[in-house]
């Protein structure tokens, strides 16, 4: 039954989730729309022959004709776009095709396009993969630079490296960074940031004391810095860490405890929790971001390791969507994965022709084909996430339009072209994963480290400095402060690509640390606030929210590592969210409510949306309520009796503070009389309401 809501809670803002966006429009362009077109209908209206001057191969033809056609599509208009009336095979009109009709699908394919308002990429015709453009000159395909640090305006001009470069770009609009935050803020900043928990109340006391102390003699403000860099160095040595920065990776992953559709064979990977298991364990460890990389994609080509949790890195690799068993689909989720997942580049886009404004051409594709098509998953114990190599690797053909049917001219197995210096050398070594690993780990790899870095700033800022994190190509925005996108990356493999030194670099500067207070006179310059002239106030995502609920009712099973539970029914357990069991095929409701990364691919970010489902989840879950009875119980263990004093027990618990004189008023107010006889009841639903507040579901 849905319980009262205490009215100091905040108003819930409701909007409808948003639409397709432009890009995801245009993916849907090049993965669907594209492919069907080179399929069906470039071979008799392409480059080499034009039936009645009509080409599809044109944007400027397909959507604004040409001196003899009129436009082959109206965006958003199925009904008018002739396209759409040829395809469909009428009574007495052109029948396109000729010989044969669409499929359904195939039709309704078109039709979105359409209605969705026909997006085709600019300058995305069909030629080859050299008509790009001067790619070479693209900012990501760029060497690493080593910039100089910007020249800074202090007195001491010991300012730190991230806040030269911010600055610099703050200057050009005449705007300065915000004032530090206050040491409270910054505890719950770190602590939500690092482990995804809300911070202990003795951090949280010696930071009150602290800011204290500034105010008294602003001297103070170097020792408040100085433990605040011992907190930070704590949290990063906490094995909280692999947990909540462990999940980051897991998105990237599209990992999943289940295969997806597989009609009547067993859906479960009774294993796949070990592969978490050892990405935990490898942040904990702070194992070099290179080596991450190779052990996933290569960990059998260790020799002297071959132990179960070692080869559990390959799980990155094996643990994807099944297709049906249908094994060119399996490759293509792999090849999609270790492109975009670790260099941001859409490689799989390839797949059927030349990429069509990044320089991959199809052969690249087939070259990594031939890679994933000579590895083996040999199953059983005890390494059952393990690939191994072919005793004979298969050479790879190019699929003409992506058809295994339609064999084209023999590849290598190699590196991509548009990264190698000169033609690739095909790869030697058995499948040429290992070797495909270590050029993708290499330092002279100039997208790796890019990526890496764009993430751990996107994971503490909310928004990388390239908003797109897994494209890095062509057709991404520029980062919105270049040089700071490479210094990064060089202070990341100079530090021996160590992600807990680059995390704590970030974290230290004022940059960070700076206020989250709305600036009026930033707004009017940088109204997303790109420049970063204040820190963004953070939305707890679904696993911080859940975990920090479990920790606020003292509920919370802190143990590390184990198999995946199901937290969605009841009796719910008390295990860290990252534990959750994902089903791949079924994924429940309030993981897709909450926006959780899809397991179906590789996923860059996660869209942060606001439905009226989490506020009905917040009312009336059984989770929710139990936790909050939880509250309310620890209240009565404590033997608070004065109805005052339990307002401010309360509030310590769930907000981390003492009420204001009018909270304190309110609350009264609304417990009546049941606060003198300790209705239980009541002292749950204040507790409800405040695990409602934004000042608990937010980051300042």
């Amino acid at each position: 039954m849905t319980r009262p809501v205490f009215y100091l809670c905040a108003a819930w803002v409701l909007s409808a989730a948003p639409g397709l966006q432009a890009d995801e429009r245009a993916d849907f362009f090049e993965s669907k729309v594209r492919p069907l077109l080179v399929e069906n209908c470039v071979q008799c209206h392409g480059p080499e022959t034009q039936e009645s001057d009509i080409r599809l191969d044109s944007r400027v033809q397909v959507l604004a004709g040409s001196a003899s056609s009129s436009p082959l599509v109206q965006p958003g208009n199925t009904d008018g776009s002739r396209l759409l009336q040829v395809i469909a095979w009428p009574d007495e009109d052109v029948r396109m095709p000729p010989d044969q009709k669409l499929s359904d699908d195939q039709i309704a394919i078109l039709t979105r396009w359409v209605q969705d308002g026909a997006i085709w990429p600019e300058a995305s015709e069909f030629g080859s993969a050299a008509a790009t453009g001067n790619w070479q000159q693209h900012w990501a395909f760029q060497p690493i630079r080593r910039p100089s640090v910007p020249a800074v305006n202090t007195t001491t001009g010991d300012a730190h490296p991230v806040d030269a470069f911010i600055d610099q770009r703050l200057r050009d609009v005449n705007l300065n960074r915000s004032e530090p935050a206050q040491a409270r803020t910054l505890v719950r900043r770190l602590s939500f940031a690092i482990v995804g928990l809300p911070p202990n109340p003795e951090d949280l006391a010696a930071a009150d004391l602290l800011d204290i102390a500034v105010v008294a003699e602003p001297t103070s403000a170097k020792q408040r810095d100085e433990w605040l860099d011992e907190f930070t160095d704590r949290l990063l040595a906490s094995p909280q860490f692999g947990e909540r920065w462990g999940r980051y990776w897991l998105d990237v992953a599209r990992y999943s405890d289940t295969k997806g559709y597989v009609f009547t064979q067993d859906r479960e990977y009774a294993n796949a929790w070990q592969f978490r298991e050892w990405v935990i364990r490898s942040l904990n460890a702070d194992m070099p971001y290179d080596e991450f990389l190779i052990r996933q994609i290569a960990a059998d080509t260790f020799p002297d390791e071959q132990t179960a949790e070692n080869l559990a890195a390959m799980g990155f690799l094996t643990r994807g969507r099944r297709f049906l068993n249908n094994k060119h689909d399996i490759i293509d989720d792999r090849i999609d994965l270790v492109a975009r997942g670790t260099m941001g580049l859409t490689v799989a886009c390839a797949r059927c022709h030349d990429h069509k404004y990044d320089p991959v051409p199809q052969t690249d594709y087939y070259a990594l084909y031939g890679v994933f098509d000579s590895s083996d998953e040999p199953g059983g114990e005890p390494w059952p996430l393990r690939l191994v190599d072919r005793d004979q690797p298969r050479e790879p053909v190019v699929f003409l339009r992506g058809s295994p049917g339609n064999r084209g001219p023999q590849v290598t197995r190699h590196f991509l072209t548009a990264l190698s210096a000169g033609e690739p050398e095909p790869f030697q070594q058995g499948s040429g994963r290992r070797e495909l690993a270590e050029k993708i780990a290499s330092p002279d790899n100039p997208l790796t480290a890019r990526v890496a870095v764009n993430r751990i700033w996107m994971h503490l800022f909310g928004r990388g400095l390239v908003d797109s994190p897994s494209d890095f190509g062509l057709r991404s925005d520029p980062p919105s402060h270049p040089e700071l996108l490479d210094y990064l990356a060089g202070y990341f493999i100079d530090h021996g690509w160590s992600r807990k030194t680059v995390i704590r670099h970030i974290m230290i500067s004022g940059t960070y640390r700076q206020s989250s207070d709305r600036r009026p006179d930033a707004a009017a310059v940088d109204a997303e606030n790109r420049l970063l002239a204040r820190m963004d106030r953070r939305r707890l995502d679904f696993e911080a929210h859940r975990d920090a609920v479990l920790a606020t009712s003292g509920q919370l099973d802190a143990s590390i590592g184990g198999p995946s539970v199901d937290i969605t029914t009841q009796p719910f357990p008390k295990r860290r969210a990252v534990y959750s069991r994902i089903d791949r095929q079924n994924l429940p409701g309030v993981f897709r409510t909450f926006d959780l990364a899809s397991p179906d691919t590789h996923a860059p970010r996660r869209f942060e949306t606001t439905v009226p489902q989490q506020a009905l989840f917040q009312l009336n879950n059984p989770f929710m309520m139990e936790q909050a009875d939880a509250i309310a119980a620890r209240l009565q263990s404590a033997d608070i009796t004065d109805s005052k004093a339990r307002v401010s027990a309360l509030f310590r618990i769930v907000l981390q503070r003492e009420p204001t004189a009018e909270e304190t008023s309110a609350a009264l107010d609304f417990a009546g009389t049941s606060a003198d006889t300790g209705d239980s009841a009541i002292w749950s639903q204040l507790a409800q309401a405040l695990l409602m507040t934004n000042e608990f579901m937010f980051v300042n």
